[in-house]
């Protein structure tokens, strides 16, 4: 009864391991460039990049759009549907987690994460 009982509960420790793998899945989303963003469309990714301040936010019914700038200079216009996070127009840099739309083209994202940068400059 005793092993019985081992192997039941290995068994579902392994389906549970298995279920959080595939779940999870879109929480392990590796940074890409805005050119992998653009040729993996569909498919979950971050993208890091700062936000070009010389053109306009533009907010719309329940969200926003802005354009973003990468590492190589490139530019990518970006949505989100939710409010703008608190520091956004402070920030020197974002992490956008979401999709690219090729239909759309631009990226759609589900998640804004903002770094300012003053928060971390010793004093």
């Amino acid at each position: 009864m005793k092993q019985r009982n081992i192997v039941v509960f290995f068994v579902g420790l392994i389906l549970l391991g298995i279920s959080v793998f595939f779940v999870s899945g879109d929480m392990l989303t590796p940074y890409v460039s805005f050119q992998e963003a653009r040729s993996h469309a569909g498919q979950y990714v971050q993208v890091i990049g700062r936000v070009d301040k010389t053109r306009p936010v533009v907010h719309d019914e329940g969200g926003f759009a802005f354009t973003i700038i990468g590492k190589d200079g490139s530019r990518m216009k970006a949505i989100h549907q939710g409010p703008k996070p608190q520091n956004f127009d402070q920030t020197e840099q974002v992490v956008l987690l979401g999709r690219y739309s090729r239909n759309d083209g631009v990226f759609v994202a589900d998640s804004i994460l903002v770094k300012c940068p003053s928060k971390y400059r010793r004093k």
